[in-house]
């Protein structure tokens, strides 16, 4: 003869005549007032805020990329992408691996621009920079350097070349919509097109 296991209040339903009804009432509040005992509202404070925390960490460990423009000599004026970010020696912050243009003045100098390629690290290229920068931000630091030697020079335009682009200047003003006439070179260094 098989015995039944004796069955617990608080989580069967009740027998007899009414037994599709479900728990009995009075053991299910029975058990949400211990549950609302167990959890205060201090604990789910305490809860939120260790969440709270460590995303803030997590946000914390993201990798910095750093552009280090140095110039000799030191003092120039740094214009990044036609934007004036300071002068040398100077560490600018990015976001964004890819070409910009770096654009040194200073007085007395000629001017020193140039593209610069700003290649992503190992662990910055597809498909490993969703692990180290998405899933498990470890805090890596690039550091990009860029060092430029600026030549003494006034800057100012040679005679010869500067009357060259003033007769190109007024060939075209004078030309109107149609366009300057096309004279032949003297000495072509690559021969017409066919």
């Amino acid at each position: 003869m098989r015995t039944r296991p004796k069955a617990n209040p608080r989580t069967s339903p009740r027998s007899g005549p009414n037994s599709r009804l479900g728990p009995d009432p009075e053991s299910a509040a029975a058990a949400c007032a211990s549950t609302a005992r167990r959890r205060s509202p201090g604990s789910r404070a305490a809860t939120f805020a260790a969440l709270a925390l460590a995303t803030a960490s997590l946000g914390a460990c993201r990798a910095t990329r750093v552009l280090a423009i140095d110039s000799t000599p030191p003092g120039a004026e740094v214009r990044v992408d036609d934007v004036v970010v300071g002068t040398t020696p100077m560490r600018l912050p990015f976001k964004d691996f890819g070409t910009r243009r770096v654009t040194l003045y200073k007085p007395g100098y000629l001017t020193h621009s140039e593209l610069v390629v700003l290649e992503p690290p190992w662990y910055a290229t597809f498909p490993l920079d969703l692990v180290t920068e998405v899933l498990l931000p470890i805090g890596w630091r690039h550091v990009q350097p860029y060092e430029a030697t600026l030549v003494a020079g006034s800057g100012s335009i040679a005679s010869p070349e500067l009357q060259d682009v003033l007769g190109r200047a007024e060939a075209l003003r004078r030309a109107g919509p149609e366009g300057p006439e096309r004279k032949p070179d003297a000495n072509p260094s690559v021969p017409p097109p066919r």
